[in-house]
């Protein structure tokens, strides 16, 4: 009975080992296995033709996955692991059966009895609807037309004792002598409005100036942590890696042959010196040729690269665990260093 066990645990053991072995062959194909692409674009003029033919390839670890896009006038979009399809556009159409009329066509005389009973149905129910609609519509009339009788006979008491309030007020007028005890009052509230206005005013200016003094500090904060030492690094560190991930994805191969034509042939000879101009940093990678009898622009750019995940992760990795840069962070924050 123990050994069974035994032997039960060592097929678990296996297995996870198994599992755990194809994880890490998984992870490091992951960093480590490049993914390459390549780019072909071509414009050719003449009629017939589209403006600009473009092919995209992008294969990882020995094209176990695919990706192609090509344009010619209409997009295609094709993406594959092994040998199947994740994503395709434009979709494929599916084929119909061809006994998918006939099995149609000799299904509706077995339904016309029971569509009929579905639209006779309908119709009752339409007619009921109808009648509900036009009973309630009626009742709503008689409502109306109680509630109009109902105002015609109200007593006219309501507008004889508004006439009264209007004669009682209109006869109790205020005296000259009321109006000049009033004065007082109407000036220490002009007073008051004018001294809360400039209460007002004041508040405003404090507060204004309070707001230049905390952007003025605050500028002059972040003025000393950008001058500082752990700042200096930190922007160091951050460029040599952003230069290495652009060495690391730019093209291996790279290769342009264009034919450029202007309407002033003193326009096309201009393009060509500025193409000689930067023959130093384009080298033997671009060949220019130039049509000074018409305007023209035709012309094939091929490049071909390989990037790897591991440099980003290398970059991040190193970035995140910086002293500098936390101490540099918390600085950004305000926090206590």
């Amino acid at each position: 009975m123990l050994h069974i066990l035994l032997l039960i645990l060592k097929i678990i053991g296996i297995v996870l080992l198994c599992l755990l072995g194809v994880l890490v062959l998984g992870i490091v194909c992951a960093l480590f296995v490049p993914v390459r692409y390549r780019v072909e674009a071509e414009r050719r003029e003449g009629e017939g033709e589209p403006p600009v033919i473009l092919r995209v390839k992008v294969t990882w670890l020995l094209h176990f996955v695919n990706l192609i896009v090509r344009f010619d006038g209409s997009l295609f979009v094709r993406a594959r692991i092994m040998l199947f399809t994740l994503f395709r556009l434009p979709k494929k159409e599916k084929r119909k059966k061809k006994g998918g009329r006939k099995e149609k066509s000799g299904a509706g005389p077995e339904k016309a009895g029971a569509i009929e009973a579905a639209q006779e149905n309908d119709e009752k129910n339409a007619a009921d609807e109808h009648s509900g609609k036009d009973d309630g519509v009626k009742a709503a009339q008689t409502v109306l037309a109680e509630e109009m009788e109902e105002t015609e006979n109200r007593p006219n008491g309501s507008n004889e004792a508004t006439e009264t309030e209007g004669e009682d007020e209109a006869l109790e007028k205020p005296s000259f002598l009321d109006k000049l005890r009033a004065i007082p009052e109407i000036l220490r509230g002009i007073f008051y409005k004018i001294k809360g206005l400039f209460e007002n005013i004041q508040y405003t200016i404090q507060k204004f100036c309070d707001k230049i003094k905390s952007v003025s500090d605050t500028i002059e904060y972040y003025r000393g942590v950008v001058e500082g030492e752990p700042f200096k690094r930190s922007f160091a560190l951050c460029k040599g890696e952003l230069l290495r991930i652009g060495k690391s994805l730019k093209p291996q191969e790279f290769q342009a042959q264009l034919v450029i034509g202007m309407d002033d042939p003193a326009a096309t000879g201009q393009i060509l010196g500025y193409c000689g101009m930067l023959y130093p940093l384009i080298g033997g990678h671009v060949d220019v040729a130039g049509d000074f009898e018409k305007k023209r622009l035709e012309g094939r750019v091929f490049l071909k690269g390989k990037i790897r995940f591991f440099t980003f992760l290398r970059a991040a990795v190193k970035i995140y665990f910086n002293k500098d840069i936390r101490k540099l962070y918390r600085l950004l924050k305000k926090e206590a260093v």
